[in-house]
């Protein structure tokens, strides 16, 4: 899996010394998948707290190409809507380890073969496993 940003901490991505801290700064917003396309974007926003900088990119996309495999395992149902749209953690974790749903690994860019998993504040997850994840942002 090629990429072009690492995974800082499990909750953030770093691209041309741009820190994006996708846990406490932004909302994810949905996805779609193109299947005959086999591509899937992730949308993200930015929040509007006094916390997030003001200078900080006003919304990301996630695009994975080459999609080989989805997995979105449920939520806890009496989460709430917030906890829908926190990430919780990112990881890049093997594809061979596919049963294993609840661990990260502290890695910043992907060893042959993983996915990458998406860990969400209300127990959902996506696992996906692609050729390439494009991050791409759209500034203020």
């Amino acid at each position: 899996m090629e990429v072009n940003f690492d995974i800082i901490d499990n909750h953030a991505l770093s691209m041309e010394g741009r820190f994006i801290d996708l846990h406490n700064n932004f909302d994810f917003a949905g996805f779609d998948y193109n299947v005959a396309e086999r591509e899937i974007k992730l949308y993200w926003t930015k929040l509007s707290g006094d916390w997030v900088d003001k200078n900080e990119v006003s919304s990301l996309v996630l695009t994975h190409k080459s999609v080989t495999f989805l997995s979105v395992i449920g939520q806890d149902e009496k989460s709430t809507f917030e906890d829908s749209r926190c990430l919780g953690e990112i990881t890049f974790f093997p594809s061979t380890e596919r049963g294993i749903n609840d661990s990260i690994i502290p890695q910043s860019k992907p060893n042959d073969g993983d996915d990458i998993l998406y860990f969400f504040e209300n127990g959902r997850l996506i696992r996906i496993h692609c050729e390439q994840i494009e991050l791409g942002i759209k500034s203020n």
